[in-house]
């Protein structure tokens, strides 16, 4: 987070980066049986193990463990481990159990203990049955987090005296193992073989397939692929991902139509509905569509809470934007905002949506109704101070909120940055230089506090100290050489020969010309 200065009529503009941020946007979150539209999020890659699904489908015990998140590895491995136990010559359950092991490795990799386990119980499942593929699918993955990635491939093709069952798992695992080894379209063979075999299970290795294309290729390519794949292997994955696509691609209409179906053959998808729901509202122009739809979804029976916080915010937007309940939208936004798990994300949405529709002083509002709930925010505070003083002139509020920021977190330089604009504005120029000295002090390298002391000396006629604290700041950010140049501030200062050899500009005369 930093704070920007942007030159202007003698206003210094202070903004942070998170209220920049493009929250609600279209970006990607990986999960197995969806790409969910979630702000500010990445596009995944092919090797992230997937989450489980929100759907509701048939799975088996290994497409459970296949598609788990952290909070049901407990519930899987007590699951695997009675399947053992029940039958202790089961190959089957011993790489269940080891998977598990592989997965509580990889959130945790220091915790060696999970793959010496793990290694084991593919061993073991490799003298049980060497004939079936399982112990060496464990063992493959053991060398590959080891660094043995051909030591790996050259694994799964058994031991050289007994055959292996060539099951879809083998091409599976090559395709994971070839990742970024090899061209996307060799993993992806691998990938398509697997679909091809006998008991495939589509739910694990699609979401694979989706990822390995999204790594390489968008738009109009990525769109053609996936309308390929959803052709010769249909699946509600390829339909949601196309969905998907075709959104980031701007061509909502037809995105909206594989929503509606998907919704109709999937009424347990709540990610369809949510997505189209963004959509109609959006992009569509349907506001009260969207609003149905995200109303009804909200009440589903096992909803996450991440995606009860994503509705509550968009329906918060809705009632800010097109019904004008700002008593509910702000009432919302704060529901949403107290229970996510990345609040200041949801807090910068609301930022966005409130600007949008000049009503910062309701943010503001909601800002205040939320300090119970993110208590010790300092970034809160600051935000808060931000947009009272540069957006709505109400610079003795900001005092205000700027100094709780920095009574919370006083190593925060920025927040002094803040403050001392917002003096800089009340026209408090003493003040004004002192917060900035103080910044300064603090950090010696922040190029910001820097210019601003040097603005401030130049106004105030110091124009020695101005020179060399323009000098330190740009030394610190070169960037900060064309910002002075445009800068008021340094009227009395461009006829100078330092000046204009710092700022790199054609020598001007008293009278301000060339």
């Amino acid at each position: 987070m930093s704070w920007e200065r942007i030159p202007g009529p003698g206003i210094k503009i202070c903004r942070f980066l998170g209220s920049k941020s493009g929250g609600g946007g279209y970006g990607r979150i990986f999960l197995a049986s969806t790409l969910l539209l979630l702000p500010g999020l990445s596009r995944a890659t092919p090797t992230t193990p997937p989450a489980s699904p929100s759907i509701t489908i048939e799975k088996t015990l290994e497409e459970s463990v296949w598609l788990a998140e952290s909070d049901q590895l407990d519930k899987l491995e007590k699951a695997a481990a009675r399947l053992v136990q029940q039958d202790p010559y089961s190959a089957y359950g011993h790489y269940l159990l080891a998977e598990l092991y592989l997965k509580e490795f990889k959130q945790s990799p220091s915790q060696l203990r999970f793959l010496k386990q793990a290694s084991e119980l593919g061993q073991q499942a490799i003298e049980l049955n060497p004939r079936e593929e399982y112990g060496y699918i464990v063992s493959a993955q053991v060398l590959d987090l080891m660094g043995y990635t051909e030591n790996a491939l050259s694994i799964l093709d058994g031991d050289g005296k007994v055959p292996v069952k060539q099951s879809w798992r083998l091409d599976f695992m090559r395709g994971q193992l070839l990742t970024g080894q090899v061209p996307e379209s060799t993993v992806l063979k691998h990938f398509e073989r697997s679909l091809k075999k006998d008991a495939s299970s589509r739910n694990i290795v699609i979401p694979y397939v989706i990822a390995t294309m999204q790594s390489h290729s968008q738009g109009e390519t990525l769109i053609g692929d996936l309308r390929s794949w959803r052709e010769r292997y249909p699946h509600h994955l390829f339909d949601l991902s196309l969905a998907i696509a075709l959104t980031e691609n701007q061509q909502y209409q037809e995105a909206h139509q594989i929503y509606a179906q998907l919704q109709k053959k999937h009424q347990n998808m709540t990610e369809a509905f949510i997505n189209d729901g963004i959509i109609l509202y959006t992009h569509l122009n349907k506001p009260k569509e969207a609003q149905k739809i995200l109303a009804t979804i909200m009440n589903h029976e096992g909803l996450e809470p991440a995606r009860q916080t994503m509705i509550k915010a968009h329906l918060a937007r809705l009632n800010l934007e097109h019904g004008k309940k700002y008593d509910e939208a702000r009432r919302l936004f704060a529901e949403a905002i107290s229970s996510a798990k990345n609040p200041m994300e949801w807090v910068a949405f609301s930022h966005k949506a409130y600007e949008k529709n000049q009503r910062l002083i309701d943010f503001v509002a909601l800002l205040d109704d939320l300090r119970p709930a993110l208590a010790g925010t300092s970034y809160l505070y600051a935000l808060q101070g931000e947009v009272l003083s540069e957006r709505l002139a109400l610079h003795e509020r900001a005092i205000e909120s700027f100094s709780a920021a920095i009574l919370l977190d006083p190593e925060r330089t920025e927040f002094y940055n803040g403050l001392g604009l917002t003096y800089y504005r009340m026209h408090q120029l003493d003040k004004a230089l002192a917060i900035f000295n103080e910044a300064s002090k603090l950090d010696p390298q922040d190029a910001t506090a820097r210019y601003n002391e040097a603005c401030v000396l130049a106004i105030l006629g110091r124009t020695n100290e101005a020179l060399g604290s323009l000098k330190a700041a740009i030394g610190l950010d070169p960037r900060l050489q064309q910002t002075a140049r445009l800068d008021k501030d340094f009227t009395s200062l461009r006829v100078t020969e330092q000046f204009q050899s710092l700022t790199n500009t054609v020598p001007v005369t008293a009278a301000g010309r060339p």
